[in-house]
């Protein structure tokens, strides 16, 4: 197993031991192969239903109230959606920077002499679209709120005003021209969130919203992702056959990393296949999510090796298959 830049990780991948140990280890791994059910309890697969408990969310999924407010909070910037003065209401697309108050607001800083500004002022019901830069394209998970806009005071919003310039250093020089730019929150009436290509597309109940927490590792996610797929084919291999109980993998990666979890596609030479692996613990920091993922792997490579005996009073973690497709004939794989 590489160590993939995680803490915690030898070398080798498994722990460091003596002669003897090794010995060891080779008697118990030709004891674990030849046994016909040595695999038996280091996967039980749950099979994911479409819809299921989408409302609060299954145990192993973040809610959809959290999924859009993770997207929400993730971004800094999205396309603001106005009624057209020019044009007769015709919805108008423009780029504006925001932020979040503590019940999931927008906030943002807009100049008098925008075109935008001059239609929320004849009309102030709007949408803002957003989705992740590190999320784009229709795989990607995005999130459209609906709502009304006003516009609020700097006094009013206190330390927001430092928390907006620190998010976008650009809007210091900006708010030295107090008569020139106002700050404006959005009511959230609603909310349309959607997971990614072929994924939940849903309204989200506004409350949902409003109370729900961003995931804590949404800003780390994208980088522990590349790691992890960037480690080797083999790491990704070992997790698929322990857990998954596939073993004629021909290619898998991480798609998605979040506080519970981590979402695996993978491809064999029939079909591919999505899988949930949950994280045994609370992860509540990149740093744990971190530490999560190096016991997945230690544990996948002392399971194969023939350890089973460091788990024996470990449940494995949950597994969750979301969906299976079939290869089309005649399609080649490549890697």
């Amino acid at each position: 197993m590489d160590a993939i830049g995680f803490v915690g990780v030898s070398a080798t991948g498994g722990r460091v031991r003596s002669a003897r140990g090794e010995a060891l280890a080779r008697r118990r791994w030709r004891t674990a192969m030849s046994a016909e059910n040595s695999r038996t309890n280091s996967h039980v697969v749950i099979e994911h239903h479409k819809g299921e408990n989408e409302g609060d969310g299954p145990a192993y999924q973040l809610s959809l109230g959290e999924r859009a407010r993770t997207v929400v909070n993730t971004c800094s910037t999205g396309t603001l959606c106005t009624s057209s003065v020019r044009h007769d209401g015709v919805p108008f697309g423009s780029h504006v920077d925001y932020i979040l108050d503590q019940d999931g607001r927008p906030i943002m800083l807009l100049a008098n002499s925008a075109a935008h500004t001059a239609n929320l002022e004849k009309h102030n019901k709007i949408s803002l679209f957003c989705q992740p830069p590190t999320s784009s394209g229709q795989s990607g998970g995005r999130a459209t709120l609906i709502g009304s806009v006003e516009r609020v005071s700097r006094i009013d919003l206190e330390e927001l005003v430092d928390f907006f310039v620190e998010r976008h250093p650009h809007a210091k020089e900006a708010l030295t021209y107090a008569e020139a730019f106002h700050f404006y929150r959005m009511e959230v009436e609603d909310v349309y969130f959607v997971g990614g290509f072929g994924v939940a597309a849903t309204w989200v109940p506004i409350e949902d919203y409003t109370t729900a927490e961003a995931d804590p590792i949404a800003f780390e996610a994208t980088k522990l992702i590349e790691r992890l797929n960037s480690s080797g084919s083999e790491d990704m291999r070992r997790l698929c056959t322990i857990f998954c109980g596939i073993e004629d993998t021909f290619s898998a990666s991480v798609v998605s990393l979040d506080r519970l979890g981590l979402d695996i596609r993978v491809t064999t030479e029939e079909n591919t296949f999505e899988y949930r692996i949950c994280f045994r613990e609370n992860i509540g920091t990149s740093f744990d999510a971190q530490s999560g993922l190096v016991k997945l792997l230690q544990e996948a490579w002392e399971r194969e090796h023939g350890y089973e005996d460091e788990w024996v009073d470990a449940p494995p973690p949950q597994v969750v298959r979301y969906f299976e497709r079939k290869r089309e004939r005649g399609a080649e794989l490549t890697q």
